[in-house]
């Protein structure tokens, strides 16, 4: 693969499956102590990996009641669910994110639990992490970090409440998908390559997602295209294209489908069964495309989030080499007071 170094991403992934144990007794222990909620608090990236989190609970749960909010907004208005008894979860891979070291400190200070994923130890976050779990990760393979860390973290949730039955076959089985990764990115290499080459000189795409892979769609379009690339880009939902955004389609429109595997699934047909009578430029991404470890269909729902950031990593890294435009480079985010 282009520009990738796999002994150095199968460390970090493997890294990040070996932190279960330390995620299951920190959640056994919030468990048999009580909680009210579970609060996501994020910004950016780390706010839209929180949303298929929510999402997954909110589908597979009757007794866990989850809040993903915006690190800043929560701050400058807190909702009257949070308590001292919310359970509040954060990633980060600087630690040094003043909107998340903030809101930490908030929730640790009103007497809440905090637990923090964090790829830089020793970090300002640190200081406020009840839970702390850290192990090393860059940009290229942060979210399957994040990921691994959250999904490990809901499931054993799920577990206690006794809603997730098949926790141990399904730990099992996620150990072992470090190498499904690769073949998958390997799987989508080419076609990465050619659909990179075709976007050099594109400026504006629309990036469709749903269900467990809504977040991703914000993500990719805000912190991949916006961001990195500096394209106008524009994130939307399935079931919301059709309320605005499909009267911007054209027949050169760029647009973008992240399917999933979850029960959303219908809503992306709802939309490519439109786009391909205007829009010639339509590339897809599919989870359902990629071989996994797993002997139960229902776990491919849970991962299919990390599935999509995985493959989409090939576009991106192509993206970067046609374009002449590093994926690192910033004018204005972490340059300059705002």
């Amino acid at each position: 693969m282009f520009n990738f170094d796999v002994p150095r991403y199968e460390k970090v992934v493997s890294d990040a499956i070996a932190l279960r144990p330390q995620i299951e007794a920190a959640v056994d222990k919030i468990c048999e102590e009580g909680y009210t909620n579970l609060y996501f608090i994020g910004c950016g990236g780390t706010y839209a990996h929180s949303l298929p989190m929510k999402f997954w609970i909110d589908t597979a749960s009757t007794k866990i009641n989850a809040v993903s909010v915006i690190a800043a907004e929560f701050m400058a208005a807190p909702p009257k669910s949070f308590s001292k008894d919310s359970v509040c979860v954060f990633s980060t891979r600087s630690g040094n994110t003043k909107e998340i070291v903030a809101a930490a400190k908030f929730c640790k200070e009103a007497g809440a639990r905090t637990i923090v994923y964090v790829s830089n130890d020793n970090t300002p976050v640190c200081e406020y992490a009840d839970y702390k779990l850290f192990s090393f990760a860059e940009d290229d393979c942060l979210c399957e970090a994040i990921y691994t860390y959250m999904i490990t973290l809901i499931a054993r949730f799920l577990k206690n409440a006794g809603e997730f039955p098949k926790y141990d076959q399904f730990v099992e089985e996620y150990a072992q998908i470090v190498p499904y990764l690769l073949k998958g990115k390997e799987q989508y290499e080419d076609r990465c390559k050619t659909m990179a080459e075709s976007f050099k000189d594109v400026d504006y795409h629309m990036v469709v997602g749903s269900g467990m892979l809504w977040g991703e769609a914000y993500d990719y379009a805000m912190c991949i295209l916006e961001e990195m690339q500096w394209l106008k880009t524009k994130s939307i939902h399935a079931a919301e294209y059709f309320h605005g955004t499909i009267e911007l389609t054209e027949e050169d429109t760029s647009m973008i489908l992240f399917y999933g595997e979850d029960e959303t699934r219908p809503l992306m047909d709802r939309v490519l069964n439109f786009a391909q009578k205007v829009s010639k430029v339509i590339n897809i991404f599919d989870t359902k495309e990629v071989e996994l470890p797993f002997s139960e269909p229902e776990f491919r729902k849970i991962v299919s989030p990390m599935i999509m950031y995985a493959i989409t990593e090939r576009l991106s890294c192509h993206i970067e080499h046609v374009r002449d435009h590093k994926l690192t480079i910033r004018r204005y985010y972490r340059q300059m007071e705002y």
